[in-house]
């Protein structure tokens, strides 16, 4: 195979902020032996991995702006070079506080990706195939085009779709930034309501499109889903292809997880971790009460909202529920709220730890996923190694991977706002049934959705191009 360059913001185990750097580092580590890893030179990775400056050089933009790239690379694994730039990377975000985009994000990720393109040239790194994530590094195939044709003669560019709700769209007045010519500011190119639209790029320019599931390629060509995007899209569908994600069973997998309680292979195994997640929590301690989990960004598209509007109704069926995430203040405030409120019954944990993320999908018996779309997922299928049953809203990858009880599945499905609380109550029906419930259990952790099928999926694509 070719060689492959990986363009992301984030990657497992360098830097994460979501489900993007589980799919950029497990691609990397599938095909590590023929490819290339390009991520910013980030704070985060300063404190935490070892790294060599191997060079310094000036990306070029016009002439109010020529920027400073400092060229790094990772001492711990190779072939992963970081772009350096204190101005831009120098922070304690990724992308901005509290859930907000730094005001400059446009300078930061347009320098970030004709940084690749000028990093490559100068190190005569002969790249087959760019791989982009997301509208961060969706300028990569335009600058290509017109600035690098000569020594990028015959690489091709794959952009990959992980969340069409992010485009990132700025004001018009930035694109001189850019460095571009101004006919790319165009209904037919990077204009977008007056604004400029980074994802357009990616979409437009790029030799094929991917989303993280198959169901939600379909979905982005409807104006419900595409985000206004959905005209752009349908001129482009020929070379849309969706592609489930995976997860890696060497990182999610009970039978090794060093974070949990007790590792663990079958059903009886988990209730020493739900008795121990009830200890943790202050919950009362009886394996007999359902055990509710749900760990994901505490945004309006993940669902935040149907649990607090059906917050009493659910947690008066004599259940218990954890909440561990980080997210938009409203919903925080309001989920601090009932923590108060009902902390007998439910807890609700700020930020991320990776320690007790492990041990909700170990020792809660189901794991909520009400996203109003969802372009893959990857907690459903994390919950589903762990024998911890997903409740999820039929939309994007969650359709993709959770079949439904009723049509001899895995989890519990609905797709309307009031058709969750009967489906709560399906799932403590068969819960109830103490034999049923163990073989649904058993029946989840038997499920393969490690990377083997969507590895080959993506190797074919790479062979194509």
């Amino acid at each position: 195979m070719k060689i492959i360059g990986y363009v992301a913001t984030e990657s497992v185990p360098f830097v994460k902020v979501g489900g993007l750097a589980d799919v950029v580092g497990s691609l990397f580590k599938i095909f590590k032996k023929e490819s290339f890893l390009f991520l910013p030179f980030y704070k985060h990775i300063k404190k935490k991995f070892k790294v060599k400056k191997i060079d310094e050089i000036e990306v070029f933009f016009s002439d109010n702006r020529r920027e400073k790239c400092e060229i790094y690379k990772s001492e711990d694994f190779s072939n992963v070079f970081l772009i350096g730039n204190n101005h831009y990377f120098e922070r304690e975000e990724i992308y901005g506080p509290s859930g907000n985009d730094y005001p400059d994000n446009l300078e930061r990720f347009s320098f970030f990706s004709k940084s690749i393109c000028e990093v490559c040239k100068h190190l005569n790194l002969k790249i087959n195939i760019f791989h982009c994530n997301d509208w961060h590094t969706a300028l990569v195939p335009l600058y290509l085009k017109l600035y690098y044709k000569d020594f990028f003669e015959n690489t091709k560019v794959i952009f990959t779709i992980h969340n069409i709700a992010y485009q990132g769209v700025f004001n018009s007045d930035k694109f001189p930034l850019l460095g571009l010519p101004w006919e790319f500011f165009s209904m037919e190119e990077l204009e977008f309501y007056g604004k400029i639209n980074l994802m357009k790029a990616g979409i437009i320019h790029s030799d094929f499109i991917t989303t993280v599931s198959e169901k939600f390629a379909e979905e982005i060509l409807s104006p419900e889903f595409g985000f206004q995007l959905d005209g752009l899209l349908r001129k482009y569908k020929e070379k849309i292809k969706g592609i489930i994600n995976g997860i890696d069973y060497q990182i999610w997998n009970p039978t090794f997880d060093e974070f949990i309680k007790k590792k663990y292979r079958t059903y009886k195994g988990k209730i020493i971790n739900k008795i121990y997640l009830q200890q943790r929590l202050l919950l009362d301690e009886n394996q007999n009460i359902p055990l509710f989990g749900m760990v994901n960004r505490i945004v309006e598209q993940k669902g935040i909202y149907l649990i607090i509007e059906k917050f009493e109704e659910l947690i008066n069926r004599n259940i218990q529920l954890v909440i561990l995430g980080e997210g938009d203040e409203k919903y925080k405030e309001k989920l601090k709220e009932l923590n108060q409120k009902s902390c007998e019954r439910f807890v609700f944990v700020e930020g991320f730890n990776e320690e007790l993320a492990h041990q909700i999908y170990a020792g809660c018996d189901f794991f909520l996923m009400p996203s109003k779309f969802e372009p893959c997922g990857l907690g459903q299928m994390i919950a589903m190694k762990y024998g911890t049953i997903p409740i999820v809203r039929r939309v994007g990858g969650l359709f993709d991977t959770v079949k439904d009880y009723n049509e001899n599945g895995w989890g519990f499905t609905f797709i309307k706002d009031e058709e969750f609380i009967p489906t709560i109550d399906r799932c403590l029906s068969v819960y109830k049934n103490e034999e049923e419930w163990e073989k649904l259990v058993t029946k989840c952790m038997k499920l393969d959705f490690s990377w083997k099928n969507s590895a080959n999926k993506y190797k074919e694509l790479y062979e194509k191009l």
